[in-house]
């Protein structure tokens, strides 16, 4: 039986926009189309510094959904940017195939969560000493699955490489480096800092939505330093 096909709440623009290079003729460069999913995801996320959680949310399309718009619009802004391309912000929606919204049923229906640990019961506080991961697996806000993955070796760069070979989308922590931070934002995950305490404590609190990425944290978990 074919799914039902899911709606993305966007908005509209008035007229289809194209941005080209300057002395160059329209028909003389490539195109590339941006549709407007994309520019909403890029415009919530990277405009008004909303969360990929609020974002999905507003947009009424799961997270891994958002991820993936914003992946591909940043690389077409990109291109268009390094190589001379015109851009075009499409005025209609996607139509919408099993194709192109697959991961709304399928792998990206399911949210991953990392937390670093050594003793797999506490939030590491410090994201690059931890020899361990604990990896929840959340569909629809319930777990599904619970693991335990052995961290790499300590070295720049290679905890966001093993984040995003996991398929962790959101990583919860104490503390990490801003390089680590960009990095995994980069790949599409997101970075929760501040948390410290019992781990599935935490990750309750997670679920009930009261925790976002924006440099604040879990203040139900925080340590007082002196």
């Amino acid at each position: 039986m074919p799914r039902c096909k899911k709606i993305r709440c966007c908005r509209s623009l008035t007229d289809e926009i194209i941005f080209k290079p300057t002395g160059i003729p329209l028909s003389q460069v490539e195109i590339i189309d941006i549709e407007v999913d994309e520019i909403e995801a890029i415009r919530l996320c990277d405009y008004e510094g909303k969360s990929q959680i609020e974002t999905a949310e507003i947009m009424k399309v799961s997270r891994g959904t958002i991820q993936r718009l914003l992946n591909s619009g940043r690389k077409k802004i990109l291109e268009g940017l390094l190589y001379q391309q015109a851009i075009k912000l499409k005025n209609t929606h996607l139509e919408y195939t099993e194709e192109n919204i697959g991961d709304d049923f399928m792998s990206n229906e399911i949210l991953r969560v990392g937390f670093p640990t050594n003793d797999e019961v506490t939030v590491e506080e410090h994201f690059g000493h931890c020899e361990k991961f604990i990896v929840f697996s959340i569909k629809n806000g319930e777990v599904v699955n619970k693991e335990c993955l052995v961290a790499p070796e300590h070295a720049p760069g290679v905890f966001p490489k093993f984040i995003a070979s996991n398929n962790i989308n959101v990583v919860i922590t104490g503390g990490m480096g801003q390089r680590a931070i960009d990095l995994i934002k980069g790949n599409g995950g997101e970075v929760i800092l501040g948390a410290a305490g019992n781990i599935e404590d935490v990750l309750k609190v997670y679920l009930e939505g009261e925790l976002y990425s924006k440099g604040s944290a879990c203040a139900h978990h925080h340590h007082d330093h002196e």
